[in-house]
């Protein structure tokens, strides 16, 4: 007989559930790649180069997006050694664990790097910057790109990896490259290579290479070429998408965009056919005769008309039983200007710009900007659709490619494309600044963190000193602010002595105010009914005189 274990709040914190065994029934987001016999990667490339409308949105979008080129920035002011935080301005105490070991980003992690990207990163003699304007045509193509590394590796005794040094930077070709991951999404579990045979593969991480007995590593990315296979292990190559991003690949905007370019494409082939070579005739003319020989004949040199004069209009005619003769227009296809032409093109254009975030002012079109207003807007609009794309690399690409340089110190940023955006900063900055001076005058007590961000507080009331003991308080005049002179005060002293009497005083002292209106009492004692008084009196101010 089992012992039953004791239920304890103790047992049960240590329970632990295992991961779901069968991964069939979730998919955690797997993206495969939508490749189709009509729709394949060289066509959805091949499509995009002739269409005018997407070249010329995908250039523009480069052009912005790598205008004011890149930049080193440090990642942060002053960093604490002990506990790694990490300051946005410089202090002389870490506000995490109150350290003093604090330091300054280092200058050295740069050197490499900024060796390399001052002059070609590859065999190729390709800038930094070309690669990078390669690996948006992709995204705006494709949606996937892949920028790869060709490394110098340093190994132990064990062959395991050491050190390692970045030699070349490639761009990897989307219709080769793949990502070499399990039916799960799983990348670095499914083969392994050796770093100085890349077409060798196995599915055993035990198993070393035949020949060198190297050690193997995990794969992520393979490339085929020409039935041959060339494998990449961890850290060489990354992938990243800007449309549709997954845990595999993105989707191409051209694949959801194919029918209108193909539609572009067709209505610009009419055109060109229509001013080349235009075989198509335009209508047709269609004579009732009786003689069709002569009518053949005709034919033939209306035929050889047509070949010297593709604008020339044919004739044929049609043997009538009745005996008459007509002639009738048949029309085969309608003009551009009854197709509508022109609106369809501008509809078309109009979607594919709109969907890569392009304004047609970025397109040499100002037929409807409608003023500076509607072309702020217009650029405000694309200048958001080229903040989205540097975020990628500067979120992104960048961050793994200082990685990988060993730079943790430092980032590798995009410049706003817009200047007018550095000065935005500074006006904010500016307004912030003058509201906490304001908000400091009206008592509060302004602060500010390491983020350079304000804090206001309110500070406690003082408390009110009592007055010591055999010590009086100020006297206050009760009559303070009031329009009471002072021989009214006088009167009134009088007054409240004699327990408020009314009665006319003896020897009535005189007034030196007067009012500035002649008005007086309701009854004067002049005989006249009360009704005849002056009725506007001031009360507070009457004063009876004996």
């Amino acid at each position: 007989m089992t012992e039953k274990k004791r239920f304890s709040i103790k047992n049960l914190f240590r329970a632990k559930t295992p991961p779901p065994a069968d991964r069939k029934v979730w998919q955690m987001g797997i993206q495969e790649r939508s490749d189709s016999i009509y729709m394949t990667t060289p066509i959805l490339y091949s499509v995009a180069n002739q269409s005018v409308i997407v070249r010329t949105c995908t250039t523009q979008l480069k052009n912005e997006i790598f205008r004011r080129g890149y930049d080193w920035h440090p990642s942060f002011a002053s960093k604490c050694e002990e506990c790694g935080k990490e300051h946005s301005n410089t202090v002389d105490e870490c506000s995490e664990c109150k350290g003093h070991n604090l330091r300054k980003p280092d200058r050295k992690q740069l050197e490499y790097a900024e060796n390399m990207f001052d002059g070609y990163v590859n065999s190729s003699e390709q800038l930094l910057i070309d690669v990078l304007r390669e690996l948006e045509d992709d995204l705006n193509v494709i949606d996937d790109a892949y920028i790869v590394l060709v490394k110098e590796y340093f190994l132990d005794g064990n062959g395991d990896i050491k050190l390692h040094r970045i030699k070349e930077i490639y761009r990897g070709d989307p219709v080769s490259m793949n990502i070499y991951a399990d039916e799960y999404g799983e990348r670095g579990i499914k083969g392994f290579t050796s770093l100085t045979d890349r077409a060798f593969i196995s599915e055993d991480i035990n198993e070393c290479h035949p020949e060198t007995s190297e050690t193997l590593h995990p794969v992520h990315y393979v490339n085929r070429v020409h039935g041959e296979e060339q494998y990449f292990v961890k850290g060489e190559v990354l992938h990243f998408s800007k449309y549709s991003p997954s845990r595999l690949y993105g989707q191409s905007p051209v694949v959801t965009l194919f029918s209108h370019i193909t539609t572009l494409l067709a209505m610009e082939a009419y055109v060109n056919t229509s001013y080349t070579k235009s075989r198509m005739p335009r209508g047709l003319l269609a004579v009732q005769t009786r003689n069709m020989d002569s009518m053949r004949t005709f034919w033939r040199a209306v035929k050889e008309k047509m070949e010297e004069d593709p604008h020339f209009i044919p004739i044929m005619g049609i043997e009538a039983d009745n005996g008459k003769g007509s002639v009738e227009w048949i029309k085969f296809m309608d003009s551009l200007k009854e197709m509508d032409y022109v609106s369809v093109k501008e509809d078309l254009r109009d979607r594919i710009s709109a969907f890569y975030g392009v304004s047609k002012i970025f397109m040499a079109d100002s037929s409807t900007s409608g003023g500076l207003n509607n072309e702020g807007m217009q650029i405000l609009v694309t200048n958001r659709a080229v903040e989205m794309a540097q975020n990628v690399y500067n979120h992104y690409m960048f961050p793994w490619l200082a990685g990988e340089f060993g730079i943790t110190d430092w980032k590798l940023i995009l410049p706003p494309s817009e200047e007018e955006d550095e000065i935005a900063k500074l006006r904010k900055r500016e307004i912030e600044v003058n509201i906490a001076a304001s908000v400091k005058n009206l008592g509060f007590e302004v602060d500010m963190d390491d983020e350079g961000e304000f804090i206001f507080s309110k500070p406690l009331p003082e408390p009110t000193a009592k007055p010591k003991e055999g010590e009086k308080g100020a006297e206050k005049d009760p009559y303070a602010g009031t329009d009471i002179d002072a021989s009214q005060l006088g009167q009134l002293q009088e007054q409240a002595l004699t327990g408020g009497n009314n009665q006319p005083q003896e020897g009535g002292g005189t007034t030196r105010n007067k009012p500035s209106m002649s008005v007086g009492p309701d009854n004067r004692q002049s005989g006249l009914p009360k009704e005849a008084g002056n009725q506007n009196v001031d009360r507070r101010t009457e004063r009876k005189v004996g």
